[in-house]
């Protein structure tokens, strides 16, 4: 196991872009620094694509020597400015190989792969055709270090108007059906990766990842009492027409969450009991039933291990809504003060949903 830790950054004052990036970096540790994902708006494609070369570009001007992962997300951000999630190594004696777009690490028989932001060469063509180049690149990747694709174990997958349908197809459900295919060239015996799968303003389809491989590797998944599997939903709650080379819609190929060593990985979670979602309007209402079945999915009684609880370490919290923040804010505030966590602007993977949280928790 490689342990890690995680840093919540905000530029402090509004300014150009590369000056909010410098902000940031200037309060960022370069000991251990792994990976920078970066929070922004963005409102169209020429934007998008202005932002991650500016961003990669200081990055690496700042970090000339060991120049971390960078990743851009393209979700407003709580206080309208730069916002930075930075991922450190904690663990000493580790191997670190740089690339251009992933870090492998290496240490006592263990490796592990870390990505930065995976895109399409083109952000023009469809969900489909750029969530298959995408894996397409995952593959060569994993291959070219000796992984098989079900030793990933955490997945981010961020798509632009991940609810929009174009000719009858779903921009979420194209991804979930090239998902599906790549996942297809191997059996998945321990569970599916943690994952999330949210929107964008912006960039097209874009997919992070985590991987790990070696001997003595406890990596299980945790299901959720409260919740059908994300991978056994029915036909009835998945959208977009039928791809011409399947027979049916597939579902999103995720756990509830996956404990690894003494670290929960949990994936994007939102409203949905069974698998039916909330329908209120009340944007506070559904984070607060939310966050009980994330509660429940954490639980001592729910965690396949002898422990004695667990605790949150840091939450990402999404809200479809901007308006909404206020109210989100202020439960999570009451209910979860101790927590880190930050809010993101970004539309949710079905059009009923207004919040989705995601984290890491520990036992």
């Amino acid at each position: 196991m490689f342990g890690k830790s995680r840093k919540i950054i905000e530029s402090r004052e509004a300014g150009t872009l590369k000056e909010m990036c410098l902000d940031i970096l200037s309060m960022a540790e370069a000991n251990g620094l792994l990976k920078i994902s970066f929070f922004h708006h963005a409102s169209c494609d020429n934007e998008y694509l202005a932002t991650l070369a500016t961003l990669r570009t200081t990055v690496k001007e700042f970090f000339p020597c060991e120049t971390p992962l960078v990743s851009y997300i393209a979700q407003g951000t709580e206080c309208g400015r730069l916002v930075a999630e930075v991922t450190y190594l904690t663990d000493i004696g580790c191997s670190i190989q740089r690339h251009d777009n992933h870090l492998l690490l290496t240490k006592e028989g263990c490796k592990e792969i870390i990505t930065g932001g995976i895109v399409p060469h083109d952000i023009s063509i469809t969900a489909f055709e750029q969530s298959t180049e995408i894996f397409a690149t995952i593959g060569e990747i994993l291959a070219s270090n000796g992984f098989a694709v079900n030793d990933i174990y955490r997945q981010w997958n961020y798509i632009q108007y991940i609810t929009a349908r174009n000719d009858g197809s779903q921009n979420y459900q194209e991804f979930n059906d090239a998902r599906s295919i790549f996942y297809s060239s191997c059996d998945w015996p321990g569970g599916y990766p943690a994952a999330t799968g949210i929107g964008t303003s912006a960039g097209g389809v874009m997919v992070e990842l985590c991987a790990i491989s070696g001997n003595g590797i406890t990596s299980k998944p945790i299901d959720n009492p409260l919740q059908i599997a994300a991978h056994s939903y029915s036909q009835s709650v998945l959208d977009g027409k039928v791809i011409e080379t399947l027979t049916e819609r597939t579902t999103p190929k995720f756990e509830r969450a996956r404990l690894l060593g003494s670290t929960i990985y949990i994936s994007g979670t939102a409203a949905i009991k069974g698998e039916q979602s909330n329908s209120s309007t009340c944007a506070a209402e559904q984070t607060a039933e939310t966050m009980e079945i994330m509660d429940r999915l954490v639980s001592r009684e729910n965690i396949p291990l002898v422990n004695e609880g667990s605790s949150y370490d840091i939450l990402r919290v999404y809200v479809k809504r901007a308006s909404d923040i206020a109210a989100v804010k202020a439960f999570m505030e009451e209910h979860y003060p101790a927590v880190d966590k930050y809010y993101l602007v970004a539309d949710i993977c079905r059009p009923e949903l207004l919040v989705e949280i995601e984290g890491i928790a520990h036992i």
